[in-house]
């Protein structure tokens, strides 16, 4: 496998998997969760030809750093953003696709540190099933940013699409600062269109319109930022 190799605790690393247990089970069960990591560059990532067919595993969770899972059919193209907390089973790939023309590919947006949650990991975790459950909830997590990312889709109006998914962003990976909600994700106007399924010259004038009534501002880092009251405010965006 490829990039330098270390270990992590992942209740440390993942406090949220840490309150599917007691305090009790937490003390005995930290010492059980230490996991290899992997720090892997930006770019094309081969996920499947590095990990090859771990059926065994529990799978990579993300600890920093965003993935896109990149699908194409004919000249079209959908991502999916997978970010920290998310589970990855790249193994389960898209093989049995009949159609030679839908293809699958993934990309790393940032420098990504990602735990392997081999079978070692999940014989270790076996003792606190809540945990186990925990861990495997993730994917189902996953699947429901799919279902709201297909109904963002759908919105007649591309502004309203852009706005409800940085929204959507926020909730998920947003910090709270004094200015707004600050969203670490360095996307361009192309993939904001692959993930609302839209063309990139309508996402830069929805941001273009957007920016210029402070809704959705861009960082000088590449990142985002929306105001903290952005919920209140959609009935002036979608009443427009």
């Amino acid at each position: 496998m490829s990039g330098a190799q270390e270990h992590v605790e992942v209740l440390d690393a993942d406090r949220e998997l840490a309150s599917a247990l007691s305090a009790e089970q937490l003390k005995l069960a930290r010492a059980h969760t230490q996991a290899r990591v992997q720090r892997l560059p930006v770019g094309g990532w081969d996920a499947i030809g590095e990990y090859g067919e771990q059926a065994a595993w529990l799978g990579l969770l993300i600890l920093e750093g965003f993935v896109a899972r990149e699908t194409s059919c004919e000249q079209e193209t959908a991502i999916e953003v997978i970010g920290p907390g998310d589970l990855l089973r790249p193994w389960d790939h898209d093989g049995e696709y009949p159609l030679a023309s839908i293809t699958t590919r993934w990309r790393l947006l940032e420098p990504t540190l990602i735990a392997l949650l081999d079978d070692e990991f999940a014989q270790r975790i076996s003792a606190w099933p809540a945990l186990t459950v925990a861990v495997i909830g993730r994917t189902g997590r996953r699947a429901r940013w799919l279902a709201v990312r297909l109904i963002i889709s759908q919105l007649r109006r591309i502004d309203a699409r852009v706005f409800y998914l940085f929204w959507h962003l926020a909730e998920r990976w947003g910090s709270h600062t004094p200015e707004g909600i600050v969203i670490p994700l360095r996307l361009t106007h192309a993939q904001i269109g692959e993930l609302i399924g839209a063309q990139r010259p309508s996402v830069t004038t929805a941001l273009s319109q957007l920016g210029g009534e402070q809704l959705v501002i861009r960082l000088p880092d590449g990142g985002w930022r929306i105001p903290s009251d952005t919920p209140d405010r959609l009935d002036e965006l979608l009443g427009r």
